[in-house]
């Protein structure tokens, strides 16, 4: 028991000289990472019109299910990918056995020219007996896009925040946040009127708060409420879509100016999305309506770790900080192996029977692998210099 509490000691030891000579370096590897991401998206978006690519549930156009299981894929997608370009097949498998019992044949071409071409292809006409016809409308799709993509807005809005509560210094600034992210997230779900109407009362009391903490003049107490009233004028009276940008960049400089540690673990979770996007991207990956709900997911996964790592080094005080990063880390990377072994599982046994598990559980594994690399590299370097500075032992 002595000798393997000794090698343990020996291992930390050689970890904590090499992290000490070397973390500023890895943080300049993962910014890079990060520049890298950003930059794809920017030029795929310019190739292609959007960040991801979708598939026709967001983009609208027709899903044919074919149950015959005899149908060859690969001969199918060669028949119909001159028709139709954007053609996506995929094959549906019996849970027990693993055999083909169909096909999903996907365009975004309309239900009769797609139905007419399918039928001349497999000989026989599709009845409901032995398919489904699903078809959307590229408007509807289009807004069910644009909802889902303000959900992963507001829901990452949120998670900011009530990291900031947890390790934010200022009172008066939480209450500025507060007013702020409530206003961002009620211009992320305008449609939704109980949203609108919660944000403007989080934005009169975030804004009392700031008013009234220890510190604020006068005039800052009128500053807070006059803004306060302002952006509530704003939310009923002006189209805001456009304010999406200037919020985010007014709470990262908030972050940044009273609260490092709080930028660390958001910028941590933003480089586990855009990283895991990139990847995605990258692969080829058409995503749907469920893929959208994995990186809703993955914004609840990618903070754990993060306030694990962030509460151990501020507030525990035992030992020095490699000592207490070293203890985070065996804790964190046993918490994310676990949950990486569980998704990788669950993508095995699915991948073959549910294209919507599979998209799911391929998109949370792959963000959960970014997730080590940036809470123990991005979010630890900067936790580290952080303390540095601040000559925080």
């Amino acid at each position: 028991m002595e000798q393997k509490v000794t090698e343990n000691s020996q291992v930390e030891s050689r970890a904590s000289r090499f992290y000490q000579k070397s973390y500023k370096l890895l943080l300049i590897i993962t910014m890079a990472m990060i520049i890298f991401s950003i930059a794809y998206l920017y030029y795929f978006d310019h190739k292609t019109g959007d960040f991801i690519k979708k598939d026709v549930t967001l983009t609208g156009g027709t899903s044919i299910t074919v149950f015959d299981g005899n149908v060859s894929i690969s001969a199918l997608k060669a028949a119909m990918i001159n028709q139709f370009p954007d053609l996506e097949i995929r094959g549906i498998s019996d849970i027990s056995t693993g055999k083909q019992t169909g096909v999903v044949f996907m365009t975004q071409a309309d239900s009769n020219t797609t139905q007419t071409a399918l039928e001349k292809y497999l000989g026989y006409k599709l009845t409901s007996a032995n398919s489904s016809i699903e078809f959307t409308g590229a408007t509807l799709s289009a807004s069910f896009y644009a909802q889902l993509m303000s959900a992963i807005i507001a829901s990452f809005l949120l998670m900011a925040w009530v990291v900031f509560m947890i390790f934010g210094e200022s009172r008066k600034v939480k209450g500025i946040a507060t007013a702020v992210t409530a206003f961002g997230v009620a211009i992320a779900l305008r449609s939704v009127g109980w949203v609108v109407t919660s944000a403007v009362i989080a934005i009169a009391i975030g804004a009392l708060i700031a008013a009234f903490s220890k510190n604020s003049s006068k005039k800052e107490k009128i500053a807070y409420l006059t803004g306060a009233a302002v952006l509530i004028a704003i939310l009923y009276v002006y189209p805001v879509e456009y304010l999406t940008i200037p919020v985010l960049i007014a709470l990262v400089v908030l972050y940044i100016m009273d609260s490092i540690p709080s930028f660390a673990v958001i910028l941590s979770a933003f480089a586990d999305i855009i990283m895991t996007v990139a990847a995605v991207d990258i692969a080829g990956m058409r995503i749907s309506s469920a893929g959208i709900i994995a990186f809703l997911m993955l914004i609840g996964y990618s903070v754990d770790t993060d306030i694990l790592l962030t509460s151990r080094l501020l507030r525990n005080k035992e030992g020095n900080v490699n000592h207490r990063l070293f203890g985070a880390f065996k804790t964190g990377i046993t918490m994310t192996l676990t949950a990486i072994a569980a998704v990788g599982v669950s993508l095995l046994l699915t991948a073959t029977l549910s294209d919507t598990l599979r998209q799911i559980f391929t998109i949370v594994l792959v963000g959960l692998l970014f997730d080590i690399f940036n809470t123990w590299l991005t979010n630890a370097s900067m936790l580290k210099w952080y303390m540095e500075v601040k000559k925080i032992e």
